[in-house]
């Protein structure tokens, strides 16, 4: 990510993945919860109308849930908005307060990244690493293909040794090791030699 103080050309979804990257990397450090719930609202939102506008009959978000009724959807989304909303604006409550549940914050994390898997964009080293604790930590929310891809190769007193790691060690260990495999895939690519292809022999006069 830049750091310069030069102008840049940012489009809708570039913003929305460097809102996530950072909402993840705060979440891993155990960061403001309030700080990781805008981030995380704010990509979700841009990813569900990018979503939405590549094919407008995706019902499998969480703004437009197949899963909620016609009727109770406008509720329902007045519901998850609220702790976003409330954060963000202060022209109608300016001393106002609200109780909020950080585990919301994650389930809009989620929720970004399999929008961001739905219009074919790769996972980054942010994303992946989100999804691989929640795989490691909660692989009751996995189907059973999902169970065995991620999960049931894994000895438990290996995976036991996973969930005791300190989510920010985790994410450190995990993102070092995308960053060192895709170093040693360019490597390998670098030095791969390519023979010429071979001649076609001619006949003798």
């Amino acid at each position: 990510m830049t750091t310069s103080n030069a102008p840049m050309i940012i489009t809708k979804l570039d913003a929305a993945r460097r809102q996530l990257a950072t909402a993840i990397r705060l979440w891993f450090r155990s960061g403001d919860a309030v700080s990781i719930h805008t981030l995380a609202f704010a990509a979700y939102e841009v990813i569900h109308f990018i979503s939405i506008h590549r094919d407008k009959y995706r019902r499998d978000l969480l703004f437009d849930s197949d899963l909620i009724k016609d009727e109770h959807r406008a509720e329902f989304n007045k519901l998850i908005r609220s702790p976003a909303n409330f954060f963000k604006h202060a022209d109608r409550d300016p001393d106002g307060a609200i109780e909020y549940d950080p585990v919301a914050s994650e389930a809009f994390i989620l929720f970004a990244i399999l929008g961001l898997a739905t219009i074919k964009e790769p996972s980054s080293d942010e994303e992946a690493a989100f999804m691989f604790w929640r795989y490691f930590h909660h692989p009751d929310q996995l189907t059973e293909a999902g169970r065995k891809t991620y999960v049931d190769g894994i000895p438990e007193n290996r995976l036991a040794e996973i969930r005791s790691i300190p989510k920010d060690q985790f994410f450190e260990a995990f993102t070092t090791s995308r960053w060192m495999n895709r170093r040693l895939e360019d490597d390998r690519a670098k030095h791969t030699i390519r023979l010429p292809p071979r001649q076609k022999p001619t006949e003798a006069g």
